[in-house]
């Protein structure tokens, strides 16, 4: 019994032994394989990491790919059938006793070998069919560049995804950074209070009142760390990194300055950049060339072929051989009167294939006035509340330190100290949320028009 104990022991070892050399080989090659985030992590290097592995972006490639491959077989198509055949045989025969004179008395025995060889090829095209087939490679023309303009657009939506997670991270860490200083404000003014509340000259109902507001800031700062790790998490997840990685991000992108947009001009690039509407022009484009094709066995169709074939007999007889060579020339033109409607109704789907086209893309027209109408009042909403925003933070600094002052000296109650300290802290947040709230309109709408990112 003990000995099995130590037998099973000893598998399990080795089990373990040869597991964990491979399972640590598969981490390795995981990490190996994983991008590399740098420390410091600017808008650039997010997007490029974002792009690198990005699912979206994959599988529009492929979609392209095999449109590619569409267009191709639709020109080959264009050309000829070929097709060739080769045939070989031996044969061999004995005949036996075979007399050699005319008694009889000698005999032989007699073998026969022949073999047969035979080549045939033939090569047939279709001259004309109501020219469907050079419809079919336009429409597969069309179709390649829709999905080529569908891959631009997903690669600037992704793209956009990542602006938009970097700058929410941004905004997450400057709110941190608002909460943690409205929290040390808070303290000092405890502080304080306490002080002068020790030294007689303020009030128990000061201490617990300004005491009440520091734990209220806390609450904030507690509030606005969970927002921070969100924030992180969700970038990470815009570059679709698997494993959690260590960066901080640029916090410099937030000084910028403000442009004034124009809607008529910024509708006017969109109208000519714009590459979802680009590729829905291609795609309706597409659907009218199908039309062209569903029409194609209404009228008849020509056809031309052309065959040959070698044989030769092979034998060690001269009469049992022969060779023979034949070449043939047809030209067939046929047209199908009646095909119980099947061909009225394929064009009469194309007809609806291609008209739904067109609304899609008229659709798609209109989505794109209405977001860039949006996208640019938001713009112009933000400036503006980045002004009054700026203003009120240096009125409510000055308020603060005014109220501090009064309270000092007795001229004034906590309670103005308490609302100069939450005034000041909601503009500065206000503050920080116009500037985030423009730089992400700003990269929609250079999404929404096609601008390339070097102009974001």
């Amino acid at each position: 019994m003990i000995r099995c104990e130590l037998s099973r022991a000893r598998r399990l070892a080795l089990a373990l032994g040869c597991l964990v050399p491979s399972w640590v080989a598969v981490v390795h090659a995981q990490e190996a394989s994983a991008p590399q985030v740098p420390q410091m992590l600017r808008l650039v290097d997010a997007i490029e990491i974002a792009l690198k592995g990005s699912n979206q972006l994959g599988i529009q490639n492929a979609q392209l790919e095999t449109a590619r491959k569409d267009r191709l077989n639709a020109w080959f198509n264009l050309g000829p059938d070929l097709s060739i055949s080769a045939v070989t045989a031996a044969n061999t025969r004995k005949d036996y006793d075979v007399p050699v004179d005319s008694t009889g008395t000698t005999v032989i025995d007699v073998t026969e070998e022949s073999s047969f060889k035979q080549v045939e090829g033939s090569a047939s095209i279709r001259l004309f069919d109501g020219l469907a087939n050079y419809a079919r490679v336009a429409a597969s023309g069309h179709d390649v560049k829709s999905q080529s303009h569908t891959v631009e657009y997903t690669r600037q939506q992704v793209t956009e995804t990542v602006i938009e997670t970097y700058f929410n991270l941004l905004r997450a860490k400057l709110l941190l950074g608002v909460a943690q200083e409205s929290e040390k404000v808070a303290a000092d003014q405890l502080e304080r209070t306490r002080a002068l509340y020790e030294l007689g000259s303020a009030a128990r109902s000061d201490v617990l009142k300004q005491q009440v507001q520091h734990d209220n800031t806390r609450l904030e700062l507690v509030k606005a760390e969970q927002l921070h790790k969100q924030a992180y998490v969700n970038l990470e997840w815009a570059m679709n990194l698997e494993t959690r990685a260590t960066f901080d991000i640029d916090t410099t992108v937030s000084r910028i300055e403000f442009k004034t947009t124009d809607y008529e001009r910024e509708r006017e690039y969109a109208a000519l950049h714009r590459q979802n509407l680009l590729s829905f022009r291609e795609a309706e484009l597409a659907a009218d060339r199908r039309v062209w094709v569903a029409r194609g066995p209404l009228f008849p169709s020509l056809d031309f072929q052309y065959s040959f074939s070698l044989t030769r007999n092979e034998s060690q007889f001269r009469f049992g051989s022969s060779d023979q060579s034949n070449r043939a020339w047809s030209l067939f033109a046929s047209w199908n009167i009646w095909d119980r409607y099947q061909t009225y109704a394929s064009v009469g789907r194309a007809k609806a294939s291609s008209r739904i086209a067109e609304y899609e893309r008229r659709q798609a027209e209109l989505d794109a006035i209405r977001e860039i109408r949006q996208l640019v009042d938001t713009m112009d909403e933000a400036k503006e509340r980045l002004g009054v925003s700026r203003q009120t933070v240096a009125s409510a600094s000055e308020d603060l330190r005014l109220a501090q002052e009064r309270f000092r000296v007795g001229a004034g109650t906590i309670l103005d100290t308490v609302v100069a300290q939450s005034d000041l802290t909601r503009a500065r947040a206000n503050e920080v949320q116009a500037i985030v709230d423009y730089l992400i309109a700003r990269a929609r709408l250079a999404r929404a028009t096609g601008r390339p990112l070097a102009e974001v």
